[in-house]
């Protein structure tokens, strides 16, 4: 057969014809005009129309575009090309391709649409040998209405609005279903004024020959009487539309069919107009081009080409492993047809509240997965949280977001779920078998998606399940005693689920959504939905700790209601770093350069130890201690935690934890027993180890809470004095930092460098006494000054070693930040510093976190960050930092920290060799 390989687009090698691909190519068939087909290549192969659109639309140069008029054969290298009507929109073209020396053919349809439209030309099939087919609507149960049902359906929302005073808004594509509505209101003299987006394209259309629309009336003020309005997508909350007031919305989508689509798309009616084949078109579709083979692309690609196996195809999913656009399975659809007449739409019980249970959740985050925009994804996210009408459900939903399964104080109690446990969980629903288990989970190396794919072939009953139900079943998980009760529960609970909602389920469980969401993104989100302020949302759950009950607060406008209190970690306040101490005296707020008085002025000065930052709460007859990255550590410090208790009242300590014995100070080396193994799928990051520990000290800084009063807005030399006054120090393993002043001079800030290198300390801390505690931000209020000799970076790649390492991940290449732009800069590759278990556990960490792999090197999650040493860094042009490292090791593994702490880009460049 002809050759097709996929490589973020489809290629065809012997012709080096792309179609439809992503990135601008030197020739491509672009199928239409729709902007997710279109790039700028050097030479577009489309239909005549197409090319007449995508001057208009685009701007491309008449030299670049090739256009060919339907039927007619264009023969290039010995293959012959025919463009064949696709019926998606106007212009939309099927590219149907012979190699002339032996017959082969191959029919590629792009988005493609059976049933006929009122202004795209029908559709044509031509046989082909091997059909590569669009699948967005790829499930059995996406069955659209009659063609007349759907404009009957359209037809009386309009009607219905009119006659109630209000003003009927269709939203669609402004190229495509739009013109589809307005030739359908055109037909039956129902006047229309049009989106700015929208006219244009009506205007394109009518330049390219489509006969069947009126003149564009611009929207451009107040709709006049008896008139209908119709915009895309994306602008219903635009000026231009909040201005039309009184109105009733309805979306024009295929996807009007799945559950909610009211509630999700926040319009008053949903109705299943598509320019897309449904399926029953795509049988359709095989039927009329009898294929010996198929290759499915874009929507449900998987589980369309799975279907055709059973039904004796040879099909197969063109992407392989990954699917492009749709990954999970849809929930279920709803009624398409009413008893008597019409469709079935929700336009008479737009005022229902909608049932907000796992289905509706899945479904949202499957659509925040297939937006790349953010600020889509925080316009979905607003819409689903904002129809949310019960606070638990709204509270539930915000934390999950993040991929939170308990609320931070219930998650002390990790539920994560190890691949053992789900993989026993797995096997004990009824007919699921080792051998096909072993076989998806191979392929996939994932362990949600072969929880949706396992769950697809077993003949189970799914039943709904609200969000509180699930909260229920997390926290009797966490409760559990013992994996085998864990597992019961576990396979218990995914016997009852949609296959798309046990891979929701198993994410949760594993801590990672995986769809693109940061909790800032989720924060805006919060805000958008709730009207409030993103900066006011994010202090808010700083205090809190909980984004649900942050979004709790934002929907009863109470935001400043939150306040901190012990037993819930704020982020750490950090401090700058500084390349020498000339730097430091000169970026120091008692710099003399600063004040204007020549007198010297005092630099308030604390050893910086090499430790792990941490906090230490107390609340009556319970204490806590958090890292920086806000996880407990009470199980790796319990003697902390004890010493805390004897300390009187509430207060929450900033400070740091240091391994202390025999009379010393110890490294953060030294610290490693304590902080146990890599976090697996089972574990928390932290662990107990059954190996010897050094005693411990926690050296405090600063004083965050005293009782009831949250002191976060107190200046420093405040908050210190009440730290020494009124926390009791127990000095062998709470106490007081030592602070001293000098003048803020140079020579003596780098004198008490020496000093503090010399008394074994890290280096030290420039503070204002002036300053608030602004949770983690990194600003100029603290300086700090430490060796150049290390790095904290993170790990971007892993590489299979060589000799008796031949069978671990031991080589790390690792990057920084580069804080102009936020992305991650590769500086150099280490693969000395670590024993035999570290690299043992590090390899399982990496191949879990995998993702992806180019035979010995796997690229993986930036999630783990190395304490790097060096000898010295230069310019270089061998990675994308231009900097390198000489002589890197790993120093340590920084459990403590996440990727938010590692250095900078710029700060690296601060310590190059001259």
């Amino acid at each position: 057969m002809i050759e097709v390989r996929f490589q973020r687009g489809l290629h065809l090698p012997e012709l080096d014809l792309w179609l439809d691909p992503w990135d601008p190519k030197p020739w491509a068939f672009v199928s239409h005009a729709h902007a997710d087909h279109f790039a700028r290549h050097e030479s577009a192969l489309c239909s005549t129309m197409t090319a007449s659109l995508v001057r208009s639309r685009f701007g491309l140069a008449e030299s670049r575009i090739e256009p060919v008029d339907f039927h007619v054969p264009v023969v290039r290298d010995g293959f012959r090309l025919r463009l064949l009507p696709a019926g998606h929109i106007a212009g939309s073209a099927m590219l149907h391709v012979t190699r002339i020396s032996d017959g082969a053919t191959l029919l590629y349809t792009g988005d493609f649409k059976v049933r006929k439209g009122r202004t795209a030309e029908p559709v044509v099939f031509q046989q082909a040998d091997l059909l590569i087919l669009e699948t967005t609507f790829g499930l059995p149960q996406f069955v659209f209405p009659p063609a007349m049902e759907v404009e009957g359906a359209v037809l009386r929302f309009v009607h219905d609005a009119l006659a109630d005073g209000e003003v009927p808004v269709l939203l669609g594509y402004s190229l495509g279903k739009a013109q589809e509505a307005l030739a359908l209101l055109h037909a039956h003299e129902i006047p229309v004024v049009l989106h700015p987006a929208v006219a244009e394209m009506t205007a394109a259309c009518l330049a390219a020959g489509v006969t069947c629309l009126p003149q564009p009336i611009l929207l451009d003020g107040p709709v006049p009487p008896g008139h209908a309005v119709i915009a895309p997508p994306n602008a219903v909350r635009s000026k231009l539309l909040r201005a039309v007031g009184n109105r009733r919305v309805a979306m024009l989508s295929g996807w009007a069919l799945v559950p909610g689509a009211t509630f999700r798309y926040r319009v008053d009616d949903a109705i299943p107009l598509s320019d897309h084949a449904d399926h029953p078109g795509l049988m359709e579709c095989l039927q009329r081009v009898r294929p010996k083979k198929v290759l499915t692309v874009h929507g449900y690609t998987r589980e369309f080409a799975a279907e055709l196996r059973l039904r004796g195809h040879d099909a197969w999913s063109m992407a392989g492993n990954d699917q492009l656009d749709l990954p999970l399975a849809a929930p279920p659809i709803r009624s398409a047809l009413a008893s008597g007449t019409g469709i079935q739409t929700t336009a008479s019980a737009r005022h229902v509240r909608p049932i907000c249970a796992l289905a509706d959740f899945t479904s949202v985050c499957r659509l925040v997965g297939e937006t790349s925009s953010r600020l889509e994804k925080i316009r979905h996210l607003a819409t689903y949280l904002r129809g949310l009408a019960s606070e638990d459900d709204l509270a539930l939903a915000s934390r999950w977001l993040t991929g939170r399964a308990l609320p931070r104080d219930g998650d002390r109690r990790s539920v994560q779920t190890g691949g053992a446990t789900l993989r026993r969980a797995l096997l004990k629903l009824p007919g699921a078998r080792e051998e096909r288990y072993r076989e998806i989970s191979l392929s996939q190396n994932d362990a949600a998606r072969t929880t949706r794919l396992l769950l697809q072939e077993l003949t189970l009953k799914p039943e709904p399940l609200d969000l509180a139900g699930l909260a229920t079943f997390f926290r009797e998980l966490a409760a559990a005693t013992g994996s085998i009760a864990r597992i019961d529960l576990l396979s218990e609970r995914l016997r009852t689920l949609h296959p798309a909602e046990g891979e929701t389920l198993v994410k949760l469980l594993t801590g990672d959504l995986r769809i693109g969401l940061k909790e800032g993104l989720v924060e805006d989100a919060v805000a958008e939905a709730f009207a409030a302020d993103p900066p006011a949302v994010r202090h808010a759950h700083m205090l809190t700790g909980d984004l649900g009950e942050t979004a709790k607060l934002a929907k009863a406008k109470s935001l400043g209601e939150a306040t901190l209190r012990p037993l819930v970690p704020v982020k750490v306040m950090l401090a700058s770093p500084m390349p020498d101490a000339a730097a430091l005296v000169a970026a120091s707020p008692h710099s003399p350069s600063q004040l204007s008085t020549t007198d010297p002025q005092l630099l308030w000065l604390e050893p910086k130890y090499d430790g792990i930052r941490a906090q230490l709460h107390k609340q009556g007859d319970r204490a806590a201690i958090f890292s920086r990255d806000l996880r407990p550590l009470d199980g790796e410090f319990p003697e902390l935690v004890t010493a805390a208790l004897s300390i009187p009242g509430d207060f929450i300590l900033d400070g740091e934890i240091i391994a202390h014995a025999e009379g010393r100070r110890l490294t953060f080396h030294d610290l490693q027993t304590r902080l146990g193994k890599i976090s697996t799928a089972q574990t928390d990051l932290f662990s107990a180890t059954s190996v010897s520990i050094p005693p411990v000290r926690f050296i405090a800084f600063d004083l965050l809470h005293r009782d009831d009063a949250d002191l976060l807005g107190t200046p420093l030399s405040e908050r210190r004095a009440l730290l020494e006054s009124s926390i009791v120090p127990l000095p062998a393993i709470i106490s007081p930092i030592e602070v001293q002043r000098i003048e803020a001079d140079a020579e003596a800030v780098q004198s008490a460098f020496k000093q503090a290198r010399t008394d074994g300390l890290e280096g030290l801390i420039a503070k204002d006494p002036a300053s608030l505690y602004s949770p983690g931000r990194r600003g100029k209020a603290w300086l700090k000054l430490k060796t150049s000799s290390t790095l904290d970076c993170v790990v971007v790649a892993a590489e299979q070693g060589h000799g008796k390492r031949a069978e671990v991940l031991s080589d790390y290449t690792f990057a920084v930040r580069d804080e102009s732009s936020g992305q991650l800069r590769v500086i150099g590759k280490a693969y000395s510093g670590l024993t035999d278990v570290e690299i043992e556990e590090l390899t399982d960490h990496f191949q879990r976190h995998t993702v992806s792999k180019d035979r010995r090197k796997h690229l993986v999650e930036p999630n783990l960050v190395l304490e790097i040493a060096f000898d010295s860094i230069q310019a270089s042009k061998r990675h994308d930092s231009g900097l390198a490292m000489r002589f890197p090791r790993i120093h340590a593994i920084r459990r403590d920290k996440t990727p938010a702490d590692i250095d900078t880009l710029q700060y690296a460049r601060t310590l190059v060799d001259a």
